[in-house]
């Protein structure tokens, strides 16, 4: 038997007995993210019948408006379930193989009554995902509206990268924090894992276009600032690049650097999951990522060559990280097909992706330790030199 939980209908008085849901208090109106409203539109009659068989056999509550009995009406089906209880009941939905006629809408109410008094849960643990997360296709969908238009997403990205590229200059922590707010990173690596597990083509190769044009668009507008810059009188001839390395994170160990952005990965992948707010998760992503451009942009323009190769690399390897993260997040939380064979299908592509992934991990952190080794030892070397002549040894 398919269990979907029961959205209560009156809730128990202090007395004991029962009460409208219009005796509820106005104060007892909140926003409930675990709450979703599923919308069937119906144009057979035949079809609404089964539906409504589906709704009553798990004793669901819904309403109907208009009817079907009419050929030139249809029947709006509305039935409030948790955001776990979507995907059970659609895929329940979907085994009656309903006419293309059906239409299904989630909708997220912006304010629900709360049916029960008592602090317990009002649902308990659906069948489905195994947790109380968002459907698939709600996922898949939010994933999607994540992606901006290419224009608007090339526009913010390069801007980003200009504030960040002043931040380095500046040494201002304050700069480079608000080129993190504004950039719009999070969408196209959480876009791309959602359309690895669910296996959306289409999805995955334009959001790995996304992804690999805004760290070019992002690294070309941080050097053409930063050249602009050198060339103009806005900065002092004997500006001390080196100081930038403060603000450069290619000589910190580069397990550390995964470990930050795999946890970026994580956080952004349980956000979008649970329909919470990403903005701020967005913010950590942009961290380990918007920076960097910024250093390797300046790198560049003052041919601090090595600065600028570490500052990249450690981009790619946040971009990597984040990507291998979200994906196994995604796949554990059980976002994959329900059909067997699509389920193989898609666990061997997901598996040589992350496979790929993990080997471009190591390598991109076996280069960063090499690069930061040398460089080390190139400033050993350049401190050792000046000591003797300021020594007059080598003279």
């Amino acid at each position: 038997m398919f269990h979907i939980v029961t959205v209560q209908r009156y809730r128990s008085t202090s007395e004991g007995g029962t009460a409208s849901p219009l005796t509820i208090s106005l104060n007892s109106f909140m926003k409930d993210r675990n709450m979703r409203v599923l919308k069937v539109l119906v144009t057979c009659e035949e079809t609404h019948s089964k539906i409504l068989t589906i709704l009553d056999d798990n004793d669901l509550d819904y309403v109907i408006s208009d009817h079907t009995r009419d050929p030139d009406t249809a029947a709006m089906i509305s039935c409030p379930l948790p955001a776990s209880g979507v995907e059970p009941v659609r895929s329940k939905l979907g085994e009656l193989e309903l006419s293309d006629q059906v239409y299904l809408v989630v909708v997220d109410p912006e304010m629900v009554v709360p049916a029960e008094t008592n602090e317990e849960d009002r649902y308990s643990q659906v069948e489905g995902l195994g947790y109380q997360g968002i459907s698939r296709s709600e996922l898949h969908s939010n994933a999607s509206d994540l992606v901006p238009e290419f224009t608007i997403y090339s526009l913010m990205t390069a801007i980003s990268a200009v504030i960040a590229t002043a931040g380095v200059l500046l040494e201002s922590l304050a700069v480079l924090v608000g080129s993190m707010v504004i950039a719009p990173l999070i969408g196209p690596p959480m876009a791309t894992s959602v359309a690895t597990v669910i296996d959306d083509g289409g999805l995955f190769a334009r959001t790995v276009r996304y992804q690999i044009a805004g760290s070019a668009i992002g690294m070309l507008s941080a050097t053409a600032f930063a050249l602009l810059i050198r060339i103009s009188s806005f900065v002092p001839a004997d500006l001390a690049v080196n100081a930038v390395l403060q603000f450069s994170t290619h000589t910190a160990p580069g397990v550390l650097l995964v470990v930050v952005a795999l946890s970026a990965g994580v956080a952004g992948a349980l956000s979008l999951s649970t329909g919470a707010e990403v903005g701020l998760v967005g913010v950590m992503i942009a961290a380990a990522l918007v920076p960097p451009l910024g250093v390797m942009g300046v790198g560049i323009a003052w041919a601090e060559w090595i600065i600028a190769a570490g500052s990249g690399m450690v981009v790619l390897i946040n971009v990597v990280s984040i990507n291998l993260a979200a994906i196994i997040t995604f796949w554990y939380l059980g976002y994959h097909p329900e059909s067997w064979l699509e389920l193989r299908r898609v666990r061997s592509r997901m598996l040589v992706r992350v496979i790929v992934l993990t080997v471009a991990i190591v390598l991109l952190a076996t280069l960063l330790a090499n690069l930061t080794g040398a460089a080390e030892m190139l400033s050993a070397v350049s401190r050792t030199f000046a000591s003797g002549f300021d020594r007059g040894i080598l003279y």
